[in-house]
């Protein structure tokens, strides 16, 4: 069993490249499935890759660490129930320690049955600003996360190269080569074919270790202030016009909720929402440095749309659930709609304490 576990920081672009990975597995006729998680259990991830007619487990409200039983179960029932060779486990962006909570738990627990590779990917603009000045979008202890995620990679992934030119990226791949001389780095556009081929190829061939991973030298107390810095957003909602106007009425929705979160200077993970007719869907995701990615072409109007929002911003719950509420009522009343709250839950990740920690 081919493991491709992904990590990376929040808004890094993890999710678009699995589902591109995917597609392109399933062109050589690779039975392929994907392990979403998050700390919440409304996830836009999910949605988006079983639209994409891919076959999907969830762990939900907890990282993989914290809730190990739960990612085996997953593991199991692709396995079992639908033949699954490769499966791709997209661990949460705020999640580190991945070496010794996840892979030396299941290397040591089921010897010889995975071969498992890391990729973690990286925003490149952020990585770059991370390393060139040191200046830095969050606290230091969510930055103590981001470095910590790319120590333990086997394979990072500078993802986004796409929006930046060819001189920044040749001054970048510089940088980054000399900070990161001891790992296998790769300058990916997750929208190109070439560039997600050249990501499975290495996963699929240059990593067939079955031993326990080295594990990094973590401050738990860090850690776990830097996840309790991030506010956790999740929120279900209807929104019904009168005419067939919904679809605009979400993107304006989208667009308030992102203005005022960077209006009042709350650094970003990410924003993913997730529109829904029933008849198609579209994602449409947000960062502290970029705005819109993986959107397409606008989807067919209609008079009643559902909609999932995922926010992960560095602020208190209670500013943030005020943020998206306010947005919800201006909205209503600006395009003369009716928006439902079907389901909100707004709160900060608790202490990570992982099922097991396994030493190389």
């Amino acid at each position: 069993m081919k493991l491709f576990l992904t990590g990376g920081f929040l808004g890094s672009g993890k999710t678009t490249a699995i589902q591109k990975a995917v597609s392109y597995l399933h062109g050589k006729n690779k039975r392929v499935g994907v392990i979403t998680n998050d700390q919440g259990d409304k996830q836009v991830d999910t949605a988006f890759i079983k639209g994409n007619n891919i076959a999907v487990e969830e762990v939900a409200g907890s990282c993989f660490c914290c809730n190990y039983p739960a990612l085996e179960k997953g593991i199991s029932a692709l396995r079992e129930a639908q033949q699954i060779e490769i499966i791709f486990a997209e661990s949460v962006g705020s999640c580190t320690d991945l070496a010794a909570t996840i892979i030396n738990p299941l290397l040591s627990l089921s010897p010889g049955e995975y071969e498992i590779v890391l990729s973690v990917f990286a925003d490149i603009r952020l990585l770059v600003m991370y390393l060139q000045n040191g200046e830095r979008l969050f606290f230091d202890d969510v930055t103590y996360i981001f470095k910590k995620q790319l120590e333990e990679a086997d394979v990072i992934v500078v993802n986004k190269i796409d929006l930046i030119t060819t001189q920044q990226l040749q001054q970048a791949q510089q940088l980054i080569n000399a900070a990161y001389s001891n790992k296998k780095i790769l300058y990916q556009n997750s929208l190109s074919a070439q560039s997600i081929k050249a990501w499975v190829d290495v996963l699929c061939n240059s990593f067939t270790n079955h031993k326990l991973r080295e594990v990094l030298n973590i401050d738990y107390d860090i850690y776990g202030s830097g996840e309790a810095l991030l506010t956790w957003l999740d929120e279900d909602i209807t929104i019904t016009a009168q005419s067939e106007t919904a679809v605009e009425v979400a993107y304006t929705l989208i667009d308030k909720i992102y203005n005022s979160i960077t209006a009042g200077g709350y650094p970003i993970g990410h924003i993913k929402c997730l529109i829904d007719t029933g008849l198609e869907q579209q994602k449409i995701s947000f960062t502290s440095i970029y705005t819109k990615i993986n959107s397409t072409d606008k989807i067919e109007e209609t008079t009643s749309v559902n909609m999932l929002i995922n926010a992960r911003v560095q602020a208190q719950p209670h500013v943030l659930q005020h943020i998206v509420s306010d947005a919800i009522k201006q909205a209503q009343v600006d395009a003369n709609c009716m928006i439902t709250e079907n389901k909100l839950s707004c709160f900060t990740p608790g202490y990570p304490r992982p099922t097991h920690r396994v030493a190389g």
